[in-house]
């Protein structure tokens, strides 16, 4: 839960650390560089300390609930750098837990930030190749990202290993690797091709594949089916989003 920390120091914070990132850029590499840089540290770190805890899903195996330190506030935090993301390592996850992807319908204003940012497509959407193994089930999540719309899509099995790469975490570039019990031991990278994203959600829910959480749902009830359902025949451009600045470029 967010307690009103993180809102009240996070402009602050973010403020303050790109400042000392942007005079980093004037000496790269070298030991002034290295002082500047490591003053940043600090606005990094508590900046990581401060996320919430949002509740992302429910495991459709064992129906607990999955909490995820994030930012919500907006994207323009270090939470959302695509490729240095400033995230709190998960230790461990629900001994089910597989992997997380994401999408995000953008809204106006797109407040801009110096690092690039890919929150996915503007649609929410499936993997077939992980969805398709026997032992994987899959939830859809809404997450209001400031004036965005975002939402996550989290994958269970009741085996980790399915001998295939999983997805890279919602607005990265890698995924954290967990072992049978849950707990971390390393990291991998995989990017999925544009083929390999199934944005019509209707088969998978009328077969349970699929599960859903209603938006604004404060118990995050699992329900199935397609009845009721707000996330199908979602209008979008089904193209991934790349954020530089405050410009929005989809491919």
């Amino acid at each position: 839960m967010n307690d009103g920390t993180f809102e009240s120091e996070r402009r602050n914070l973010l403020d303050a650390g790109n400042r000392i990132v942007e005079l980093y850029k004037s000496a790269p590499d070298t030991e002034e560089g290295d002082a500047i840089i490591y003053d940043a540290f600090e606005y990094f770190e508590r900046y990581v300390e401060l996320l919430p805890e949002v509740v992302i899903s429910r495991c459709p195996f064992t129906r607990a609930t999955v909490r995820w330190p994030m930012d919500d506030v907006d994207l323009d935090g270090w939470y959302w750098e695509y490729d240095k993301p400033h995230r709190r390592r998960l230790s461990s996850v629900p001994r089910t837990w597989l992997a997380m992807g994401g999408a995000v319908r953008l809204a106006e204003p797109i407040a801009p930030a110096p690092f690039t940012r890919r929150p996915g497509p503007d649609v929410p959407y499936v993997l077939p190749p992980i969805l398709n193994r026997p032992t994987v089930r899959a939830v859809v999540t809404q997450i209001a990202i400031g004036p965005h719309t975002g939402w996550a899509t989290t994958y269970y099995s009741t085996t980790r290993d399915l001998g295939i790469p999983l997805e890279n975490t919602w607005g990265t570039d890698r995924y954290d690797t967990y072992d049978e019990s849950g707990s971390w031991r390393g990291w991998d990278e995989h990017t999925w091709a544009d083929s390999d994203h199934d944005f019509d959600l209707r088969p998978w829910l009328n077969i349970g594949k699929l599960l859903w959480i209603a938006p604004d749902d404060p118990t995050a009830t699992l329900r199935e089916g397609v009845a009721d359902c707000p996330y199908l025949d979602l209008g979008g451009t089904r193209r991934r989003q790349r954020i530089d600045g405050g410009t929005v470029t989809r491919y």
